[in-house]
């Protein structure tokens, strides 16, 4: 599988033939699947924008993923904001806790529980979707003091007893939305920084098809600064990936996230992605689809489809 990603969160003005012009491309770029963000806002008002784009997808003849975006805080995927249901529902949320993107749902809050399942059902049964992305499970050895959290793990819990949490949450997750589609290929990647016990954990759940991470192939810059590694090497965390998904007998992952790329990065960029894709291969493989906020946009894709065409 290789998979586009492309979050779209923002779709405010649909406009079907261009959607359609992308998709076309990105199956002649030799994308077999596609990414697509959803997150709050779209369940709220972009309802038919996403529908469209689902159906212009399937109809190139690519594989259709969801990536649900920041539900609860405690997930990654476009756009960078808190969660709108959390905010009205402290009830929900870890004690005392006010993050750089706000407050944080807590796991092990059943009130949480039942609004992300009730929100993944709604997902998954009026869209026709090919797959899931976990993407980035954040904040896994938080310490919450929420009363549920207590009742659970006792008066003192510990960092290593969040990632249990955090685990037990994302398999009876995963378990709810195969039981409303068996069929469902999904993807989990974690960050390189969370802890080995955590990730390995993570890939063993049962239901999760392929696992592994992200990472750069260049520096990056937000604007006009001075570009810098901003997050480790995609192919620091490959042997990592092999040894997790052979213990867990789980296909393996890679996203290669080529954003914030300014124009001076752009030649590491062509070499780093060369050598990798010639070196690597994972069972699914994704990239950014004109990745966001990338000084030349075009140059970048046209390198990232000259390779594809080459290696794969």
């Amino acid at each position: 599988m290789i998979t586009a990603y492309c979050l779209s969160y923002g779709h405010w003005t649909v406009i079907p033939h261009q959607l359609q012009e992308s998709f076309a491309d990105m199956a002649d770029c030799g994308f077999t699947a596609v990414a697509l963000s959803f997150s709050e806002s779209e369940m709220m008002y972009a309802r038919r924008a996403f529908e469209i784009q689902v159906n212009l997808a399937h109809k190139a003849g690519l594989k259709v993923l969801v990536v649900p975006s920041r539900l609860g805080n405690r997930l990654a995927g476009a756009p960078l904001m808190p969660s709108l249901w959390l905010a009205q529902h402290p009830e929900a949320q870890i004690p005392d806790h006010i993050g750089w993107t706000g407050p944080m749902a807590c796991v092990e809050s059943s009130v949480f529980r039942d609004w992300i399942k009730g929100f993944m059902t709604t997902l998954l049964t009026d869209y026709p979707l090919d797959g899931i992305v976990w993407d980035e499970p954040k904040a896994e050895r938080l310490i919450s003091k929420h009363p549920e959290t207590l009742a659970k793990f006792g008066p003192e819990p510990t960092p290593e007893q969040m990632e249990d949490g955090y685990i037990d949450f994302l398999d009876d997750l995963t378990r709810h939305c195969l039981s409303i589609n068996p069929d469902l290929c999904i993807t989990l990647f974690n960050q390189k920084t969370s802890s080995e016990r955590f990730t390995a954990a993570g890939a063993a759940i049962s239901g999760i098809r392929y696992a592994g991470y992200d990472g750069n192939l260049s520096r990056q810059s937000y604007f006009h600064e001075e570009p810098v590694w901003r997050k480790y090497r995609l192919e620091s965390a490959w042997d990592r990936t092999v040894n997790e998904c052979a213990a867990a007998g789980k296909g393996t992952f890679a996203l290669v996230e080529n954003m914030l790329m300014p124009q001076a990065a752009i030649p590491e960029y062509e070499a780093n992605l060369d050598a990798c894709l010639q070196q690597y291969r994972p069972d699914h493989l994704a990239l950014y689809y004109y990745a966001h906020n990338n000084e030349d946009p075009e140059t970048v894709q046209a390198i990232t489809r000259r390779l594809m065409r080459k290696h794969l």
